[in-house]
């Protein structure tokens, strides 16, 4: 092999080597979490609220709810109220739709979470994200694992 072969050879390997590294650092999706986001049949969980007619805002308090994961997520050394929702909802997001995290902003309180939003309709697709997460213990445990990873969970 003469030398621009070679150096063919290296670029075709090193970019290859990229392409791995970038498809590795996503996380990995989630059907019922993909299904969710656009299943308007679907329940969402939380308290949607328009704020103006262009700003509205997702209050969810998980310790409110009559499955509370309070106390389990206490069990697994987390906080538990809205730091470790924001960490389960980031997770849920990552392996559904990504781009939802630049559309909106959180608010973490102790016991809740405010998610807020210009775009209506992400507000309501992570409203179903929580009802997924909420209803699947390994979904639950793979939006911990994926927000952890990332530091975003607490």
């Amino acid at each position: 092999m003469n030398f621009k072969s070679q150096m063919k050879f290296l670029y075709l390997i090193l970019l290859l080597f990229l392409l791995s590294c970038n498809a590795s650092s996503q996380a990995p999706k989630n059907k019922k979490l993909l299904s969710a986001l656009s299943d308007h049949n679907l329940k969402g969980r939380g308290n949607l609220v328009a704020i103006t007619p262009n700003e509205f805002r997702l209050d969810y308090y998980d310790i409110h709810e009559e499955d509370s994961h309070l106390e389990y997520l206490n069990a697994k050394g987390y906080q538990g109220g809205g730091p470790s929702w924001l960490g389960i909802i980031y997770g849920a997001i990552q392996m559904s739709d990504p781009t939802i995290e630049s559309k909106i902003r959180f608010d973490d309180e102790a016991e809740g979470l405010a998610i807020w939003s210009s775009d209506k309709e992400s507000l309501e697709k992570v409203s179903r994200l929580i009802s997924v997460v909420k209803s699947d213990e390994s979904i639950l445990l793979k939006a911990i694992e994926v927000a952890g990873q990332a530091g975003q969970m607490e």
